[in-house]
């Protein structure tokens, strides 16, 4: 190992200090033990909403989702209601990555979210989550993709299973991915000669939707008789990982500095807000007239659903048949289409609002909107206003309890090129409620038990931090995502661009590092500029689309 310096990324999706803390502090995780004494720590609030692509997204260019452009797992269609999966290439700012090769860093980033299809870096790159599975372009440079298959074989980086698995399938899945992911981890640290190497694990998201529900007193899956053997599974999950990024941070050597991070927190799920169906309710949302729109109407207030459906297969572990089988995707979704209320339904001449994504309601707006219904400036501003105040008053028929944290205007979150586009509302659920948005109508009710999946995504991530410029036991307070990239750079004594909306965390560096490092600025001199929604040429051909809707909802991110 020589002098330069290294900075290792290693992201753990979806971690909570909620359960390593407890874990830490009984010194059952050694090494992020040794993180929090000798280094700097603390929560990290993640985006609005608290979904893994804007998180991700937020954390490679330290900038909200109104610069960088990714919302949500779908991009909506400019002047139009259709909707496709996101990838890299809706995302029009530069990563990290893309900044530190062009100062002639080398880069390695493995098995970080939304990166298909790969950019060309000054190093190498292995695609992440949202990659179709039979996708040939994974990898840059391509000849990369023969050296992964020679250190790790034909199995995946990332768990085929989905949370319809039987649970010993699960388990198994999910420890040999995390090893084989921790194998090419290690061969590319010591083969290359690199500045930056990132990986995340994803497998500490997977194993919280999956198996929260047992070791949460206050979740309705809870079984005291349970709770040890699944508290132990967590445990050795989190020990697993314990032991992988020590074995990094030593191969990466002394002069390294370890960056832990999380995209978001999680926290016990209960139940699903279907908010196309209260928007129907409330008058907002209109249906066709017609004989068939009718008919499927009918078909879910009699509770002949998709939601239903799903919950059945589940229970009978049969769900997985619709991920496996590849072909049948695009049949599978055409056939939901045409068995189930869809956007296809609508009536968008008398519509006001619909929602696409978790947490979003786009106003149909004339003039932005192809069928636009509701005219921009004071009836537009009224019409949000009307939809805050009964947002907040949506309660839980079951409890009598309201269901909604927080409502925000567009504005109050994103800021940008993209801001325009973006949806005119943005809501956070309760702890406890999630918004199903795995099809455009789940159910006919607004509020529905969760069957699948028993934890939810929350605000506050984990970031923990070591290196020769780091002070020790340094606890961070009000970091935020967008702050990771511009303190990345710091570490690197490198400028900052203007245009981040991050902060360099200063309190977690050492005078003698920010003596010869201050902290400086330079005007971004390539802007990206905003994406258009491109119809032809997508990097997704209609099967993987499919493929990767349903890997989405078994794997619990679309419900």
């Amino acid at each position: 190992m020589n002098a330069r310096k290294r900075v290792l990324v290693v992201g753990l999706d979806g971690a909570t200090f909620d359960l390593i803390l407890p874990w830490v502090k009984t010194g059952k995780l050694p090494f992020l033990h040794d993180m929090m004494e000798n280094g700097a720590y603390g929560e990290l609030t993640s985006t609005i909403p608290v979904l893994t692509p804007p998180a991700w997204s937020s954390f490679m260019t330290g900038k909200n989702p109104g610069k960088h452009g990714i919302i949500s797992f779908f991009a909506r269609e400019k002047n139009g209601y259709n909707v496709e999966v996101a990838n890299s290439t809706y995302r029009s700012a530069r990563e990290i990555w893309t900044i530190l090769g062009e100062s002639g860093k080398k880069v390695g980033i493995v098995n970080v979210p939304l990166t298909y299809p790969p950019k060309k870096v000054n190093g190498i790159m292995i695609t992440g989550m949202m990659t179709p599975p039979e996708s040939d372009n994974v990898t840059y440079p391509v000849f990369l993709k023969e050296e992964v298959k020679k250190v790790i074989g034909e199995g995946a980086l990332n768990p085929s299973f989905t949370y319809l698995e039987r649970e010993e399938v699960f388990l198994n899945d999910l420890f040999e991915s995390t090893d084989r992911l921790a194998k090419i981890s290690s061969h590319l640290i010591k083969a290359y000669k690199l500045d930056l190497f990132m990986v995340v694990f994803n497998g500490t998201d997977y194993i919280q939707h999956e198996f929260w529900g047992y070791i949460d007193p206050s979740h309705p899956k809870y079984r005291a008789d349970k709770f040890e053997k699944y508290q132990k599974i967590f445990l050795n999950y989190y020990q697993r990982l314990d032991e992988i990024i020590g074995e990094l941070f030593r191969l990466a050597g002394e002069n390294a500095t370890v960056i832990v991070m999380s995209d978001h927190g999680a926290g016990p799920l209960r139940k699903y807000i279907h908010i196309n169906s209260w928007l129907i309710r409330a008058g907002f949302l209109s249906m066709k007239g017609r004989l068939m729109t009718r008919i499927k109407r009918f078909m879910y207030k009699i509770g002949v659903n998709p939601e239903k459906i799903y919950n059945a297969l589940l229970k009978a572990h049969i769900g997985n048949l619709g991920i496996k089988a590849d072909k049948v995707n695009g049949k599978l979704r055409f056939l939901l289409k045409q068995l189930f209320l869809s956007f296809s339904d609508v009536n968008w001449h008398k519509t006001k609002a619909y929602s696409i994504g978790s947490g979003l309601i786009y106003i149909n707006l004339k003039g932005r909107d192809a069928l636009g219904a509701v005219n921009p400036g004071e009836e537009y501003e009224a019409l949000r206003e009307r939809l805050i105040r009964r947002l907040h008053r949506l309660k839980d028929p079951e409890t009598g309890e309201r269901v909604i944290e927080k409502v925000y205007r567009k504005e109050e979150v994103y800021v940008g090129p993209h801001s325009d586009t973006a949806p005119d509302l943005v809501f956070l659920p309760k702890q406890g409620y999630m918004t199903f948005e795995g099809y455009e109508f789940g159910a006919d009710s607004v509020v529905t038990r969760a069957e699948a999946v028993s934890a939810a995504h929350r605000p506050n991530g984990i970031l923990l931090m070591k290196g020769p410029e780091v002070k020790r036991g340094v606890e961070l307070r009000n970091a935020n995502i967008v702050d990771v990239a511009p303190t990345m750079l710091q570490i690197f004594g490198m400028p900052i661009p203007t245009d981040m909306d991050g902060k360099v965390l200063v309190d977690i560096f050492n005078p003698f590092h920010l003596n010869l490092n201050p902290v400086r600025y330079v005007m971004e001199s390539r802007p990206v500029p905003p994406l258009i929604f491109k119809k032809n040429g997508k990097p997704y051909s209609l099967e993987d689309e499919e493929h990767l809707k349903l890997r989405l909802k078994g794997l619990g991110y679309l419900p």
